[in-house]
């Protein structure tokens, strides 16, 4: 009977053992940031920084500063509401899509780095942290580049869905 249950007991314990495992890998990082990149400004000491940032289901957060060794400052922008013009101005926070990725890209929202402290060239990275509102920081590695990563691929044509 000592034997049964002893048997009995190591089973049950590697299988808390395993369900614990996947519920700890299941339980994953709300949000998710992808495809950083940056690129110089034709004023010195600037650099424009895009990335991808994605929500976890159910969740929603806001992107309320970032940081970086590199720069004296950085600041969100984002466009103007409609109707007064077509530029970019700074805001408090950028509000994430819940239901989709945010794309920080040229001519939308995105990152300014001002003040940037040491000479970058084509291929070097840095470091930049980002600070949610509920989600905390975050730290991603952003490396610049010459020309957009989509630089050369053809234009979805016009109708064209790409779900």
């Amino acid at each position: 009977m000592v034997g049964v249950l002893l048997k009995w007991t190591r089973r049950c314990a590697a299988v808390a053992l395993l369900l614990s495992a996947t519920g700890a890998a299941a339980a994953t990082d709300p949000v998710a940031i992808d495809g950083a990149w940056a690129s110089r400004s034709t004023r010195s000491h600037v650099v424009f920084v895009y990335m991808t940032i994605s929500l976890g289901k159910g969740v929603a957060d806001l992107l309320v500063g970032a940081s970086s060794p590199i720069a004296g400052k950085i600041d969100l922008l984002a466009p103007l509401p409609k109707g007064r013009g077509e530029s970019l101005e700074p805001v408090m926070a950028l509000e994430l899509e819940n239901h989709a990725p945010t794309v920080l890209q040229p001519g939308e929202a995105h990152l300014i780095l001002r003040g940037v402290k040491q000479k970058l060239k084509v291929g070097d990275s840095f470091p930049v942290t980002l600070r949610f509102a509920k989600a905390g920081t975050r730290d991603v590695i952003v490396r610049l580049l010459e020309l957009p990563p989509d630089a050369g691929m053809p234009a979805v044509p016009k109708g064209v869905k790409l779900d």
